[in-house]
């Protein structure tokens, strides 16, 4: 995981060359599918690391889609839980 701030934006960035070796890289449906389950885990467990739960999670592609459905099923326990950090 790399970290930087962009115009007052803090940004991670996931490093994993075996499955993101190049941007869009072409790859079957089962490589597809680790792919989408490693970014949306990934990100997710950059806010259980830093103990810092979001109040929303914005996803702009159907790449991005497993993002809201980990916590929801409880992936995480109850870190995600609004009622937990309430």
């Amino acid at each position: 995981v790399h970290y930087g701030v962009v115009k007052g934006v803090q940004v991670y960035f996931l490093h994993q060359p075996l499955l993101f070796p190049q941007p869009y890289v072409d790859g079957d449906a089962s490589f597809t599918m680790k792919q989408m389950a490693v970014m949306a885990k990934a990100s997710l467990q950059i806010f259980v690391h830093l103990k810092k739960a979001p109040s929303i999670i914005v996803t702009n592609d159907w790449f991005t889609g497993l993002t809201a459905a980990y916590p929801k099923q409880g992936f995480f326990g109850k870190f995600f839980n609004v009622k937990f950090w309430g």
